[in-house]
């Protein structure tokens, strides 16, 4: 038995102000599961590997879609030139005759994917001051507002353009300026309107 040093003995104290109980449930517990989907088919029993498994997904992707490898594939092909084909084909059918348990949460969740999702993004209440302000001098003559003394950022006219048509695309901030401007029913994409000339252009002279 290799005796330990009196220092490193010394330094080896119990912490009696850690919560074991809670400490033990955070080392082997399944964590805090914020998709509702998943948590409502969850099996607290078993570990998180084998629930993700049942659901139909992907606990870990490198195992799920792996790196081609030569050599497994190479035995595979030596597989097929034997005469294993009808073994393979057999393998393949039992694993497509048995779909996770769960496969529902999988199909869920794609569905809910493709559902089309209301933009969250907000300008910052200083960049409406600023691009609402830009608009009000200028129009849409994005060079003159590259060379405002405003523009500290020293934004080149693309970028200013890029900003005013990301506030255009935003209904619950670019409403309400449209409306006191009495530009609701006006059409952004119509040349012949000499407020939105050059909203649309890319060679703003």
């Amino acid at each position: 038995m290799v005796r330990r040093l009196r220092r490193t003995k010394k330094s080896q104290k119990y912490n009696y102000n850690k919560n074991r109980k809670r400490l033990n449930k955070k080392i082997h517990g399944t964590g805090t599961v914020k998709c509702p989907e998943i948590k409502n088919d969850m099996d607290f029993r078993k570990n998180l590997n084998t629930n993700i498994s049942e659901m139909g997904l992907a606990f870990d992707v490198n195992k799920a879609i792996p790196v081609p490898n030569t050599k497994r594939e190479r035995a595979k092909l030596a597989r097929y030139v034997n005469g294993f084909l009808e073994e393979d084909a057999s393998d393949s059918e039992s694993e497509a005759r048995n779909p996770p348990p769960k496969a529902h949460v999988a199909k869920r969740l794609e569905k809910d994917s493709k559902e089309f999702v209301e933009i969250r993004f907000r300008l910052s209440k200083g960049q409406v001051q600023f691009v609402t302000g830009m608009i009000d001098t200028y129009g849409f003559n994005y060079k003159a507002m590259a060379a405002d003394k405003r523009n500290y950022e020293q934004e080149t006219w693309r970028q200013m353009r890029q900003k005013v048509r990301r506030f255009l695309t935003i209904p619950q901030q670019c409403t309400p300026y449209l409306k006191r401007k009495g530009w609701l029913d006006c059409d952004m994409n119509d040349p012949s309107d000499p407020r939105w000339k050059e909203y649309g252009t890319d060679d703003e002279q």
